[in-house]
C-alpha cells in the first residue's frame, strides 16, 4: 500500500519545456522546440547524464557541447544568451510557474485521499512549494527536497535514501513520480521505491533496464489512478 508520493516539479508539474521552447525560439536559426529538444536529449541526457555528471549544472559546458553537436563554431555571445535564458527560466519556475492543466487537480486529489506528498526536485523546492501554496491557497507538500537541501544530486540513490529518512517513509510504501528516467526513475528504483514515468512528450522508452519505470503515463491525473491501485 502506498502512503507517500515523491513528486518532481519541472516538466512534471510546471511546463518547463514550453517555457524554454519559447525562450530559445530563433537562437542559432532553430525553432525553440528544435533547439531545446537538442539540448535536453542530445546534450543533457545523452552526454551530461552519461559521461559528465560532475558538470550537471554547468550551463556553459552544456553550450560547448551543443555547438560541437551542431558542428558550429563556438560563439561566446550566443552561449551567454542561452545561459541567461536558462537562468531566467529557472527563476520563473520558482516565482512565476506555468502549471500543466492536470497538475493542480492531480495534487489536490492525492492530498484529499490522504497521501503524504513530498516535492522532490533538483533545485528551489521550498520556493516552488510556497508559490503553489500562494497560487492555490492550499498547502500540499509536507516535505520539500532538493539537491541543495539533501547535499546530493537527484540522479543518485542517496538522494532518495535521505528523502525517505526525512519523510519517515518506507521504500515499499513510496512512489516516485516524474518525467526524467535518470533522476526520477532509476535512483528511486535502486532503493526500492515504486516509480511512475510521466511521459508527456511520448518519448521512446529507455533502453537501460534500470531506467524503465514500473508504470508509464501521459499526465498526472492518470498517475493518480495508478497510485490508487498500488
Amino acid at each position: 500500500m502506498i502512503t507517500t508520493v515523491l513528486m518532481d516539479y519541472d516538466s512534471t508539474i510546471h511546463d518547463m519545456d514550453g517555457v524554454m521552447e519559447r525562450s530559445l525560439d530563433g537562437v542559432l536559426g532553430y525553432t525553440g522546440k528544435e533547439l531545446y529538444n537538442t539540448w535536453v536529449y542530445d546534450i543533457h541526457r545523452a552526454l551530461i547524464h552519461q559521461r559528465y555528471l560532475d558538470r550537471h549544472d554547468d550551463l556553459m559546458f552544456h553550450c560547448t557541447l551543443l555547438f560541437e553537436h551542431l558542428e558550429l563554431p563556438f560563439d561566446k555571445e550566443t552561449a551567454d544568451l542561452i545561459c541567461t535564458r536558462f537562468e531566467e527560466a529557472r527563476e520563473s519556475a520558482k516565482k512565476d510557474p506555468i502549471y500543466y492543466p492536470d497538475a493542480v487537480p492531480a495534487i489536490e486529489a492525492l492530498k484529499d485521499m490522504g497521501f503524504t506528498l513530498c516535492l522532490s526536485t533538483g533545485y528551489g523546492a521550498g520556493q516552488k512549494a510556497k508559490t503553489l501554496e500562494f497560487r492555490t491557497g492550499k498547502k500540499f507538500f509536507k516535505h520539500t527536497f532538493s539537491e541543495q537541501t539533501l547535499g546530493v544530486l537527484k540522479t543518485e540513490p542517496e538522494y532518495y535514501r535521505k528523502a525517505l529518512r526525512l519523510a519517515k517513509a518506507k521504500p515499499r510504501e513510496t512512489v516516485s513520480v516524474g518525467d526524467t528516467p535518470l533522476s526520477d526513475i532509476r535512483p528511486a528504483k535502486l532503493v526500492g521505491v515504486k516509480t511512475i514515468w510521466v511521459n508527456r512528450n511520448q518519448e521512446p522508452r529507455p533502453t537501460e533496464p534500470d531506467q524503465i519505470a514500473d508504470y508509464e503515463t501521459l499526465d498526472l491525473l492518470k498517475a493518480v489512478e495508478i497510485i490508487k491501485r498500488l
